[in-house]
């Protein structure tokens, strides 16, 4: 499957905390599934995180107050621009997909559980 940068660092937020507990019991097809597929977005979330922050190092400095790299107001519009170029990059994602079948009627999923999972099911 292709996906933006953008859109796999959200879905892996998004399954991290919908799924964060461990308390929802899912079929073992499904729960693999959605394990095999956080853990591959979760890895290359880490990824796009670590080149985002390589951008903001590169054109911010040290605020020893906050602890934190801030970015010169006229520096700004290129460490978007490069940040912009980051998130819309496209990769083929390996994502096992499911069909909605498989989840059985008497499962129930939150709101934010189902939106985490939308990109996976048939």
């Amino acid at each position: 499957m292709t996906m933006t940068n953008f859109e796999i660092y959200n879905i892996a937020k998004a399954m991290s905390e919908a799924f964060q507990d461990g308390s929802q019991y899912l079929p073992v097809k499904v729960n693999f599934f959605i394990q095999k597929n956080k853990a591959t977005l979760m890895a290359l979330a880490q990824d796009i995180d670590n080149s985002r922050i390589a951008i903001v190092q590169n054109y911010g400095t040290m605020n020893e107050e906050t602890n934190q790299f801030m970015v010169p107001d006229d520096k700004i519009e290129a460490a978007n621009a490069e940040l912009m170029d980051l998130f819309n990059i496209e990769q083929e994602v390996n994502i096992r997909k499911i069909s909605i079948d498989t989840i059985p009627d008497d499962i129930n999923l939150t709101t934010a559980q189902m939106e985490a999972l939308m990109f996976m099911i048939d």
